[in-house]
Parts: structure tokens; C-alpha cells; sequence
């Protein structure tokens, strides 16, 4: 009995509709199917190319190339671009992004890994119609050969996503041309390159809503950053420069900030009172002590040490924890507290200063909930009186998580988790978790 194609039978539409959810180098393949196949293909909104051959980008570029010329879909949806191994010169970056403009592309993701460029990596510029695309919405572009060089009339009316990740600006302004250019736009990425001709990072963008940015610039030639968006709820930020022009976040729900440098500027987290949850990686905490926080609910600081080359005279005043209780003073309304205090086994003789408070932090007599004490190291007096302080005043905590550092003996570990067992809770319905024992009330 002889086998009925019923797929074949379906609808262009929906045939298209399948295609479209398979790479473009599969969807061509179904050309030689039959002639009912043939063209169904050219018609696919989505065009999806990845380099997975062994013979580096060639036949990457090859295929976009043949596959555009016999494209024939009125608009496209999206292209993206992916390639994993050598750039070759047959990749002619701009004339696929000026297809995907001229068609109304919605979404364009151009990836090409830093890492597979040649020596002397060839310049890529984008071409004059896509700084004017009416349609574009999300875009994705990670190329540190990809010069952006944003002209004085470009205009992205419907853009609200954009990546820009490693890639160059052909001058100081052109990254802010670029964002003022972009009135739709809410979420943002940005991913610095250590060579991408900008001194100064400036994002004034009044829409904005998400924000993620991370400076790959060494410690010592970081580039300030220059943050003012109103409407922004959401804020990722790792960088050793200057962040004192962050201003103007009255609606921040959500922040991280890694900010590695000794004696930070506390300028900055005083644009941070609004936020709801918090979460901190410094090398200090004094920096946040005279800030008041009355929204905030969730908190964690991540605390690292300096290295041996950035020890100084006076390094004890890194690890003082007096400036925490502060902070707990102006945080009225706190629920989870979370500390991972990685000072190290090298700086356990260094004296860390902890005095009773006169006055308790009304976070713990009426809202702190859950406290998580990471890398807990149980030779400091002042660590534990510290952690001990928190139980005994924590009157309607529900879970308590005191785990050792990594870096102790087990003897060690054991002892100090009979000492977190014996002190005492305030609300004796909680539960404690140590580090041999997740479950014990």
C-alpha cells in the first residue's frame, strides 16, 4: 500500500509555519523533497543561521548568502546570525543587515564571538539604512570588529531591546546618539569592550526600564559611567570605575551592583534609597552606612577581601562590621538579610570592630524574616557576637542559615556548628540551617 504524504498536503501557510521553527539551513534542505517543496521554503519570516561545520564560517557565509538571493518573503520577522568559529572574508555583514532593513525586519541578532577573530580582524560597519529602520524592535549585536558609527539622523522609533555587547563606537558620542535615538526603548545591555573608544559611558534614556551593564575595562582604566533614567525598575551593574553620576531612580524595584574598589564613593547608593531588593559585592561596607533605605526588603552583601598587592595599614576598618548595624538601623522595613563575609583565612588576626548597639534596629524587632550568614568564621569573637546579636533580636524570624567558610577542617566545621546550635533565638519557632545539618528546628 503506498504511503500518503499528508504533510505535503497541508497548506503553504502552514508548511511555512513549520519552517520556521527549524534553523535556515534545515528549512533549505526540504527543497529537494519534491516541487510541491520547492519554494515553500523562500517564504519563512525567520531566518536563523549557525556555524556548526568544521570548516570554520565558510560555509556559514556561503549559505547566507545563496539563501538570500533566493529569499522571496515580503517581510521578515527576525535574522539571526550566530557564528562560532573563523570569520571569514566571505561574511558580508552588511549586506545582510540592509536585506533584513529593506524587508522590515522586527529583530536582528548579530553574533560573532571576539575570540574567533583573526589577528588583524576586518571592520565592519553597519550599513546607512539600518540607523533608520522603522520597524526594528529587538537588536543584538556582539562583534568587537563591528564599528558602530551612529549618524546625526538615525532614528529607531520602535526599538525597546538592545544589546550591545563588545562591540566598538566609531567616536565618544556615537553610543549616546544612539540611545537618544531610541525612544521606545526599555531594556538595555551593554557589555564593554576594553578598547571601544568611549571615556565616558553616558545612558539618559527616559523610557528605559531594565538596565544590565558590566565595564570588562581592568581596575586601574575603568571609564566612569553616567546613569539618568527615571522609569528604571531594574539595574545589574558590575564595574571598578566611577559610578558616582548614577542619579534619578525614583521607581528602582531591583539592583545589583559589583563595585571592586577600596574606599568606594558612597555618592552613588544614595540613587539606590528607593529600591526594594538589594544585592551588594564590595570591598567594604562603610560606604552604604549613612543611607537610608525605607523601601528596601531584601538585602545581600557579598563582601570580598583585597588582594595582598592592595593591603594597606588599616585594612581592619574594611572589616568592621559596625557599619552593617547602621545600615540595619536605616533599613526600617527589612525582611531577608543576607551576608557572605569572604574576608579569608589570611585576614582571620586582623581585629574586626563590633560594639553592643545601644538601640535595636527595628527591622529585627518587627520584619526580618529570613538571615543567611555565608562563610561564617567562628575564630572571630566579633563574628560571632555579631551573628549572635541578630538571633537574639530577630523576634519574628522564621529561618536562620549559618554556614562555616569552605576553607575549614572539618574538626573545625563541627565545633563551629555546635557554638551556632548553642546560641540563642529570640523566636523559637524558627529554624536553624548550618552547614552539616539542613534540616534541624
Amino acid at each position: 500500500m503506498p504511503r500518503i504524504d499528508r504533510i505535503s498536503a497541508l497548506h503553504d501557510d502552514l508548511l511555512v509555519n513549520i519552517l520556521s521553527q527549524v534553523p535556515t539551513k534545515d528549512a533549505v534542505t526540504t527543497m529537494v523533497l519534491s516541487k510541491r517543496w520547492a519554494l515553500v521554503w523562500t517564504m519563512v519570516p525567520k531566518l536563523e543561521y549557525e556555524d556548526t561545520s568544521k570548516e570554520g564560517g565558510k560555509n556559514l557565509w556561503r549559505l547566507v548568502d545563496k539563501s538570500l538571493q533566493l529569499h522571496k518573503a515580503p517581510v521578515l520577522e527576525s535574522m539571526h546570525i550566530q557564528a562560532e568559529r573563523q570569520f571569514t572574508d566571505d561574511a558580508d555583514v552588511g549586506k545582510c543587515v540592509s536585506y533584513a532593513v529593506d524587508h522590515n525586519v522586527r529583530e536582528i541578532s548579530l553574533i560573532i564571538p571576539s575570540l574567533i577573530l583573526p589577528s588583524q580582524p576586518k571592520i565592519l560597519l553597519l550599513p546607512s539604512n539600518f540607523y533608520t529602520s522603522k520597524t526594528l524592535v529587538n537588536l543584538t549585536l556582539s562583534c568587537s570588529a563591528l564599528v558602530v558609527d551612529v549618524p546625526s539622523l538615525a532614528c529607531f522609533p520602535l526599538l525597546q531591546t538592545l544589546a550591545l555587547l563588545d562591540v566598538v563606537f566609531n567616536d565618544e558620542s556615537s553610543h549616546a546618539r544612539l540611545l537618544a535615538n531610541c525612544p521606545a526603548l526599555s531594556y538595555l545591555h551593554v557589555n564593554r569592550y576594553y578598547s571601544d573608544n568611549v571615556t565616558r559611558f553616558i545612558v539618559e534614556v527616559p523610557s528605559l526600564k531594565s538596565f544590565t551593564y558590566t565595564d570588562n575595562h581592568e581596575r586601574y582604566s575603568a571609564t566612569p559611567l553616567v546613569l539618568d533614567s527615571p522609569r528604571l525598575q531594574h539595574l545589574s551593574i558590575f564595574d571598578y570605575g566611577d559610578l558616582g553620576s548614577i542619579q534619578n531612580m525614583p521607581h528602582l524595584e531591583t539592583a545589583y551592583v559589583g563595585h571592586l574598589v577600596l574606599q568606594p564613593n558612597d555618592k552613588f547608593l544614595r540613587s539606590f534609597s528607593s529600591v526594594g531588593s538589594l544585592h551588594l559585592r564590595l570591598m567594604e561596607v562603610a560606604c552604604f552606612s549613612a543611607i537610608n533605605f525605607p523601601r528596601l526588603m531584601k538585602f545581600k552583601l557579598h563582601l570580598f577581601k583585597p588582594s595582598f598587592s592592595e593591603l594597606r595599614p588599616g585594612y581592619s576598618e574594611y572589616c568592621s562590621l559596625e557599619p552593617l548595624m547602621l545600615f540595619l538601623h536605616n533599613s526600617p522595613i527589612l525582611k531577608v538579610l543576607t551576608i557572605s563575609y569572604g574576608v579569608g583565612l589570611y585576614y582571620e588576626d586582623l581585629p574586626l570592630s563590633w560594639n553592643q548597639q545601644s538601640s535595636v534596629p527595628g527591622c529585627l524587632l518587627a520584619h526580618l524574616e529570613i538571615f543567611v550568614w555565608d562563610k561564617f568564621g567562628g575564630r572571630r569573637r566579633q563574628e560571632r557576637e555579631c551573628v549572635e546579636y541578630i538571633l537574639a533580636n530577630s523576634k519574628c524570624l522564621k529561618t536562620a542559615t549559618v554556614l562555616p567558610g569552605c576553607y575549614y577542617s572539618l574538626e573545625e566545621k563541627e565545633k563551629m556548628v555546635g557554638d551556632i546550635k548553642s546560641m540563642y533565638r529570640v523566636s523559637a519557632s524558627s529554624q536553624l540551617i548550618t552547614h552539616s545539618d539542613s534540616t534541624n528546628p
